[in-house]
């Protein structure tokens, strides 16, 4: 089973998604996967 993302880092993609950058540009700046971020700011 995977470990879950820190609190830090899920606050960091939301905030950058805040400021107006794409979901799948945030998932490639963080190295994290697309479906990771659009669940985070749904």
């Amino acid at each position: 089973m995977s470990k879950s993302h820190p609190l830090v880092l899920r606050n960091r993609v939301i905030a950058f998604v805040e400021d107006g950058h794409s979901n799948r540009a945030a998932a490639r700046h963080f190295r994290v996967s697309p479906r990771f971020v659009n669940n985070l700011v749904k």
